[in-house]
């Protein structure tokens, strides 16, 4: 059992640099850059067509590039590039009741959000924050605790 602590931190202060798929696949591409950072590189499924879908690594950005033609109100299958896993979790979306997705990070943390394309339902869970906020945050923006 773990108790909650709810931070608030601007959009864009907390840059994702490890995202992972279920099965341990990197999702960060260093090969595109957006912010100046690497993104993070999913597989995106609609109307039948899948093409990479590019993330800015930057939590609570909501800026992403992709080949396909989305519209607000679309459902995105999202999965991995490497070894096809599913990012999709149980858990539904309190405003748009469907399947949320997730990115996992290190020491048990994970980025959960809502694939429908609009939705800006999102989480960021840390489980040690002393080594994700290390991970996260560069001397001069670390919080003083």
């Amino acid at each position: 059992m773990m108790d909650q602590i709810i931070v608030k931190v601007p959009s864009g202060s907390v840059r994702i640099k490890d995202a992972r798929c279920p099965k341990g696949c990197r999702l960060n591409n260093p090969n595109i850059l957006m912010s100046d950072k690497p993104v993070v590189t999913v597989s995106a499924r609609l109307r039948g067509i899948t093409e990479p879908l590019h993330f800015n690594s930057y939590f609570g950005l909501f800026e992403y590039e992709t080949k396909l033609e989305v519209y607000a109100g679309d459902i995105l299958d999202l999965s991995c590039p490497h070894c096809a896993a599913s990012l999709a979790v149980e858990e539904l979306c309190v405003f748009c009741r469907v399947p949320m997705f997730a990115l996992q990070l290190p020491d048990g943390g994970e980025v959960r959000a809502c694939p429908l394309v609009g939705c800006r339902n999102h989480r960021l869970t840390i489980v040690d924050l002393d080594a994700q906020l290390a991970e996260y945050y560069n001397e001069e923006r670390r919080p003083k605790m």
